[in-house]
């Protein structure tokens, strides 16, 4: 366990930029990704693994924060929840008695690092009940680490509760996770509403910097159907990544074998798809600040902010 902490985050970040070069530009500040969707079983966690991975892999310097109960993103990415002595409950529920250092762990893969997660998180809503200010937990936490990472990647719980909403105040932008099926698409009117919602209360800078497609199936219409109807919502037209993650076995076993398919076996679909998805975010980093995002009238406007 020792010797995967992250001790001091600034020498690690020093050490990091002088391995490896970054494929592609980097961002000129980070870019804080929350990847979210209520619905269970959209594929949003194998996202936020073989995303970060993917960025990893292309010289990003990524962090991959775990808000969810359940640890999948934790245990994805190689780290024993049974070796973790801090996780991002505590950093959360005591902030004043926790440090950064005894949270954040390497993981197997250069340049990615996690903030693990813990099944006491299911206990984060009840203990922050009548707390002045629990959705600024974790923008709080994360300022320290504005300079030392290029992406922070949030794993949501499948949810709108408060960690969520902790999720989408600290993001710079929201990716969505969408699976090609009706029941999911059903529920992406929700989380248009919430993301608004966040937008107009707590987080005017919020943007909406893409939508992936996963478990897609080429070959049956129900996939295609709800590829042509997530194309024709206005709010999301500029905002749909042109990767779709497709159906393959080979994202079950990665996850069975904690590690991300681009490291399990980067010939298969599964692998090529989140690596052209990974680079698709990359390019990003050129005109991060021209993205689409919603605005309070739930229209779509450009952002010329710096």
């Amino acid at each position: 366990m020792s010797e995967k902490k992250v001790k001091r985050i600034g020498a690690t970040r020093s050490n990091i930029s002088e391995k490896k070069m970054s494929t592609y530009e980097r961002p000129s500040s980070v870019r804080i990704i929350s990847i979210c969707n209520q619905k269970g079983g959209c594929g949003k966690t194998t996202t936020v693994i073989n995303v970060a991975a993917g960025l990893s892999k292309l010289g990003q310097r990524v962090l991959v924060v775990d808000l969810d109960s359940q640890c999948n993103a934790t245990t994805g990415l190689g780290i024993d929840t049974k070796d973790i002595e801090k996780s991002m409950f505590e950093l959360l529920v005591e902030p004043k008695k926790t440090n950064l250092e005894d949270v954040i762990l390497e993981t197997q893969y250069e340049n990615l690092h996690i903030a693990p997660a813990s099944i006491e998180l299911s206990e984060f809503e009840s203990r922050m009940a009548g707390e002045i200010g629990r959705e600024n937990r974790l923008k709080k936490a994360l300022l320290p680490l504005h300079s030392l990472y290029d992406f922070i990647i949030l794993d949501t719980p499948p949810s709108l509760g408060l960690l969520s909403v902790n999720a989408l105040n600290a993001a710079t932008e929201v990716q969505i996770a969408l699976q090609a099926h009706p029941f999911a698409f059903d529920g992406l009117n929700l989380l248009l509403e919430t993301i608004t919602l966040i937008k107009e209360e707590l987080n005017p800078k919020l943007k909406i910097s893409g939508l992936v497609v996963t478990m897609f199936d080429s070959r049956t219409k129900l996939s295609r159907e709800i590829v042509d109807k997530v194309t024709n919502i206005e709010l999301l037209k500029n905002c749909i990544f042109k990767t779709c993650i497709r159906q393959n076995v080979k994202l079950a076993e990665a996850v069975k074998a904690r590690k991300s398919v681009l490291n399990y076996d980067q010939s298969c679909t599964g692998a090529e798809d989140y690596l052209a998805l990974s680079k698709e975010i990359c390019e990003q980093n050129k005109n991060i600040s021209k993205i689409v995002l919603l605005n309070a009238n739930n229209e779509v406007a450009a952002d010329s902010a710096p």
